[in-house]
């Protein structure tokens, strides 16, 4: 089991992404702004006021149905999940550890080794018990993905960031819902769509592509709990070019488990 594999696990809003490559297609409508109006708080804001076009409307159910509202995320400040990994390679024990704005590590218990992936805001690096325990950076391939999934929340939050493109795309059937298809280009050259239930607006399924090589995986999210009013699947299904990767099973959530920065930083 190696790094690749564990990066598609964590969007829990989250905690991690990446997906299978669409059609292109013109976008139907894109979340505009005016550059000379925008003011930096806007900007800064995770779920800011929203207009009366179609996105719009969109987005601001999503922020109160699918995340649980400005009030409740304002209270999140980090999360902490355990359960199982379920890999072709047999079953792993997950602990893994979240907090705002970008803060990820994640400890992985295997029969052969363990595994410790971790982002301080600054460098994504690992160790493994094969290597005693050795801190060393990821790889500039490995990094680079594992950076993209370590935002808190996810990527349809701060809609108005420099950087950011949002727009509509279609409504879809996905696994067996009726969605919105949202789509997300980000300055980091990856473009992420997320497809949203039109009756729960909860998030069914996320898609990466990485812009640079073309890379791409799925996301498929299930049985959904709520704390501090914020959905969380409790099972994430991963898959690459629609070939099934893994599935991670939730069997404990935290909220704000009192988190600090130096917790994830690279052991020296």
């Amino acid at each position: 089991m190696n790094s690749s594999y564990i990066t598609n696990l964590f969007q829990l809003t989250c905690v991690f992404c990446f997906l299978t490559q669409l059609p292109a297609k013109e976008a139907i409508e894109t979340l505009s702004f005016d550059l000379e109006k925008m003011n930096v708080l806007i900007r800064q804001t995770a779920m800011p006021e929203m207009g009366d076009s179609r996105i719009e409307k969109i987005l601001r159910r999503y922020y109160i149905e699918g995340l649980g509202g400005a009030e409740n995320w304002e209270k999140v400040e980090s999360l902490r999940v355990a359960g199982t990994l379920k890999l072709e390679t047999g079953e792993y024990e997950l602990n893994a550890y979240q907090k705002k704005p970008h803060y990820i590590k994640m400890n992985i218990y295997g029969p052969q080794r363990d595994l410790i992936l971790g982002y301080d805001g600054k460098n994504a690096w690992q160790s493994s018990s094969k290597d005693k325990g050795t801190a060393q950076l990821m790889s500039e391939k490995d990094a680079r993905r594992f950076i993209h999934s370590a935002h808190f929340g996810n990527h349809l939050l701060y809609p108005y960031a420099k950087g950011k493109t949002v727009s509509y795309i279609d409504t879809v059937p996905v696994e067996g819902a009726i969605c919105h298809q949202i789509r997300v280009l980000l300055d980091s050259d990856y473009q992420v769509d997320y497809f949203i239930d039109i009756r729960t607006y909860l998030e069914i399924k996320v898609a990466n592509l990485d812009l640079r090589d073309n890379r791409s995986s799925s996301v498929v999210y299930t049985d959904y709990i709520r704390e501090f009013g914020m959905p969380i699947a409790k099972k994430v299904s991963s898959y690459e070019n629609d070939e099934w990767v893994s599935d991670l099973t939730l069997d404990e959530v935290k909220v704000n488990s009192g988190l600090m920065p130096w917790m994830f930083e690279m052991p020296h």
